[in-house]
C-alpha cells in the first residue's frame, strides 16, 4: 500500500484525483473471462480524458456471476497491467464478512490501493446488523475500506448519514461513495461526515454541486464513474474537460461540460437509473462500440435486445461519437 496504517483517509484526500472508472469484463464464446482483452480494457480505460484510476468489480463488471477463484484472477490480471501507473480500488462485495476479509487480503497482497465493500445485499439486514458487519471486516484487514451508500433497488439497502458516522471510529474506513441520485441526500452525507471522511460521488453534476456548496469537504475525485468510458471518445473529451476545469476552478465552464456529459448520459443510461437498474448489457454493448472488448454478458443478466442496441447505435452517432461504420 502507498500509506501507513491509520493514514488511509488523509491519503485518499491528498492523493485521489479525476474519476476512477469502471471495467467492463469480456467473456470468449465458451463464456470464459477474456483476459488479454480484460488487459486491452485495463490500458484503454487509463487513457481516456481525465481518468485518474479504475474502481473494479462494480455493479458494470458482473462480479457476482464470478466464482471466488474468477475474482482473484481477474484482480491479479488488472493489478498486473496497471503495474502501480494509477489508483486502483477492489471491490469485495459479498453477504458474508468472512468472504469480504479473504478478497480484501488478496487485493492488498496482489497491490491494490483500496478495497470497497457493499453492505450484505441478501438476507435481513438493520443498521445494527451492517453496522457489525462492517465492524468485523474493518478490523481484520490492513487496507484502506471505501463504504457504499446507494439509494438504487438492485442493492436494496440504503447506508444512512448517521450509519456512516457510527462507522468513523474504524480506521480503515476511508471513503464513502454516494450514489444515490437526489441530490439532498448527498448533500446531507456531506454535511454529516464530510469534515472526516471523503465524500464521493460518480456523477458530474453532484461533484459539482459538492464542490460549490461544500469546498473544504468535497474531495477531488468521483469514484465508480462510467460516463468517461460511455460518454466520450478521445475525439470528443467531455469528461477529460470536465476534470479539467474543476482542477482550474473554472466552475463555469465545468457546469457547461457537465450539461454536455448529462444530455449524452440522459440519452445513453440515465432512464434505465430512473428505473431502478443499470442496463448492463446494454452498457456493455456501448462501452464495445466505443473501443473496449466487450461481448455479451453472463447468464442471470438481461441481454440488451435489438431495438435497444440499435436505438442506443443511432444516439451515438447522432451525438457523433460512433462513425457510420463503427457498430
Amino acid at each position: 500500500m502507498r500509506y501507513a496504517a491509520g493514514d488511509a483517509r488523509d491519503w485518499v484526500r491528498n492523493t485521489l484525483r479525476g474519476y476512477l472508472t469502471v471495467l467492463y469484463t469480456p467473456y470468449r464464446e465458451d463464456g470464459s473471462i477474456d483476459e488479454e482483452g480484460l488487459r486491452h480494457n485495463v490500458r484503454r480505460t487509463l487513457e481516456m480524458p481525465g481518468v485518474g484510476g479504475l474502481s473494479v468489480n462494480s455493479l458494470h463488471q458482473e462480479f457476482w456471476t464470478f466464482t471466488a477463484a474468477e475474482r482473484k484472477r481477474l484482480v491479479e490480471i488488472v493489478l498486473e497491467e496497471v503495474d502501480g501507473r494509477a489508483p486502483v480500488v477492489i471491490g469485495c462485495s459479498d453477504p458474508s464478512a468472512e468472504t469480504v476479509v479473504d478478497l480484501a487480503r488478496h487485493a492488498a497482497a496482489a497491490g491494490a490501493d483500496l478495497v470497497m465493500a457493499w453492505p450484505p445485499f441478501y438476507g435481513p439486514r438493520s443498521a445494527e446488523g451492517v453496522r457489525h458487519f462492517y465492524e468485523y471486516v474493518a478490523g481484520r484487514i490492513g487496507i484502506g475500506l471505501v463504504l457504499y451508500s446507494t439509494t438504487l433497488p438492485e442493492l436494496g439497502y440504503y447506508l444512512t448519514p448517521p450509519e456512516v458516522e457510527a462507522l468513523l471510529p474504524l480506521p480503515s474506513v476511508c471513503a464513502v461513495q454516494n450514489t444515490t441520485l437526489n441530490l439532498a441526500q448527498y448533500a446531507a452525507m456531506l454535511e454529516r461526515v464530510g469534515h472526516d471522511l471523503p465524500v464521493a460521488t460518480s456523477l458530474e453534476e453532484y461533484h459539482l454541486f459538492g464542490q460549490i456548496a461544500f469546498p473544504e469537504r468535497a474531495p477531488r475525485f468521483l469514484i465508480g464513474s462510467s460516463r468517461p468510458v460511455l460518454c466520450q471518445t478521445r475525439e470528443y473529451p467531455y469528461c477529460g474537460r470536465f476534470i479539467e476545469a474543476m482542477a482550474g476552478g473554472n466552475m463555469t465552464e465545468a457546469a457547461a461540460e457537465a450539461r454536455t456529459i448529462m444530455m449524452i448520459a440522459d440519452r445513453v443510461q440515465s432512464q434505465y437509473f430512473a428505473r431502478g437498474f443499470h442496463h448492463v448489457s446494454l452498457f456493455k454493448h456501448v462501452a464495445g462500440l466505443l473501443g473496449m472488448r466487450a461481448g455479451p454478458s453472463r447468464p442471470g443478466i438481461a441481454p440488451a435486445s435489438a431495438s435497444e442496441r440499435k436505438e442506443v447505435e443511432q444516439v451515438l452517432r447522432d451525438l457523433g461519437l460512433l462513425s457510420e461504420g463503427g457498430a
